[in-house]
């Protein structure tokens, strides 16, 4: 009798004591595109290693009630716009926001960096040695003028200029509902003034889109109009929406912007401040890398057989390859091949296959958990020594402190 009434007092006080301490949380993001689905994966990760949250996705419609407020204890949402903010305002609750808005927010905010986003892809045409460039954005959404912005600013220190679609109003007006909610692959209307741009940048160029669905409307409307992707206009984009890069034909070369980190920044923040912490009223997460596809599979050089060896490289390097590879490829001597890479680049075959070593090994680094014993094979390295000797040469610190540094900075 008594062993069964510790057992029934034991289960009350494990009820009661999960009662006071779980934390209700409140997740109002849309779940259409992949950023937004990868913005809750960082945030259930977090969720996972508390084990005292409890989270409830709410809906756009019916969480704009002032009764939410006594439900939760705090909230991670998208204010997309000033309904929402003055609906959680209201709730007087801890609130993180993780949409990019321009004007001043009463949350705490926890967004991507637009800046380093703009000057990636900025400097991924420029080694693609591009002398012509664009911007093909929504103009009017905070996130697409801040990445435009950057991207402009990087070009402009590099003496070159850009062609920036102008967004049609009525598509600026229709953002919210056709974009962020619905993910509306269609230009619908605005077609015709994607067409109209199409035809008046000069070609070959290079275009920047503020994001994979933008990207993926370019690249639909070129192939309507004749115009070829990659060699009259290569296009990247911003998300990594692998359903949406790899669906599109050719498939989209995009911008990682870490949307996973973003989430996890943004639970670990929403943490400190139920806890009574201060924490920074804006927080900026960094990108991941650039994942290169079909889409800017180019480099503008002559003769057009340099841009192939280079395409070749990048797609290879992973084998070891060798400059007899690239000759045998491209099949020309190794005495024509080496003067046109001299001419044309100021380099050397070695050289160019160092680099694209070099550069896969650090996109390895820092956007995998890979142990370094993979890296170096996966990067082309003959061993394990020389990578890591390599490595730290051309980037001042170790694979494993890039690494550290990486993960630090990404939450």
């Amino acid at each position: 009798m008594i062993a069964k009434a510790i057992v029934i007092i034991a289960s009350w006080q494990f009820l009661w004591y999960n009662h006071i301490i779980m934390k209700n949380i409140g997740i109002l993001i849309e779940r259409e595109r992949a950023f937004s689905r990868d913005l809750c994966s960082g945030i259930i990760h977090h969720a996972q290693e508390c084990k005292d949250w409890s989270l409830t996705m709410l809906d756009f419609e019916s969480s704009i009630n002032p009764s939410i407020a006594g439900k939760f204890d705090g909230f991670i949402i998208r204010a997309i716009n000033q309904k929402i903010v003055d609906t959680f305002a209201a709730t007087k609750k801890p609130v993180i926001d993780l949409f990019e808005k321009m004007t001043a927010s009463p949350f705490v905010r926890v967004m991507q960096n637009p800046t380093k986003i703009g000057q990636m892809a900025a400097r991924h045409f420029l080694q693609h040695h591009f002398t012509s460039f664009g911007f093909f954005g929504h103009e009017g959404a905070a996130y697409s003028d801040m990445r435009r912005d950057a991207f402009l600013e990087c070009l402009r220190l590099h003496r070159k200029k850009c062609f920036v679609y102008k967004t049609p109003k009525s598509a600026m007006l229709n953002f919210e509902s056709a974009v962020l909610l619905k993910e509306k692959y269609d230009a619908g209307d605005e077609k015709r003034s994607i067409v109209n741009f199409i035809k008046k940048i000069p070609k070959p160029i290079a275009v920047f889109c503020s994001h994979d669905l933008r990207a993926h409307q370019l690249i639909t409307a070129c192939r309507e109009t004749g115009v070829n992707v990659p060699s009259e206009i290569a296009i990247l984009g911003v998300d990594d929406d692998k359903m949406l890069c790899t669906f599109s034909s050719p498939s989209i070369s995009s911008i990682n912007p870490n949307a996973y980190g973003i989430g996890r920044k943004a639970a670990q923040t929403l943490s400190k401040m139920m806890n009574g912490e201060q924490v920074e009223p804006i927080i900026r997460v960094n990108p991941g890398q650039i994942v290169t596809r079909a889409s800017t599979e180019i480099f503008t050089l002559n003769p057009p057989w340099v841009s192939d060896a280079l395409v070749f490289i990048t797609k290879n390097v992973h084998r070891g390859i060798s400059a007899s590879d690239v000759y045998s490829h491209v099949n020309r001597s190794h005495t024509v091949v080496d003067q046109a890479f001299r001419e044309a680049l100021d380099s050397t075959v070695a050289k160019e296959i160092a680099g694209a070593r070099l550069r896969e090994a650090h996109r390895l680094v820092v956007s995998t958990d890979l142990p370094f014993s993979a890296v170096f094979k996966l990067s082309g390295f003959s061993s394990i020594q020389y990578f890591t000797r390599s490595f730290t040469a051309a980037y001042g610190k170790s694979p494993m402190k890039v690494r550290e540094k990486a993960k630090t900075a990404n939450g």
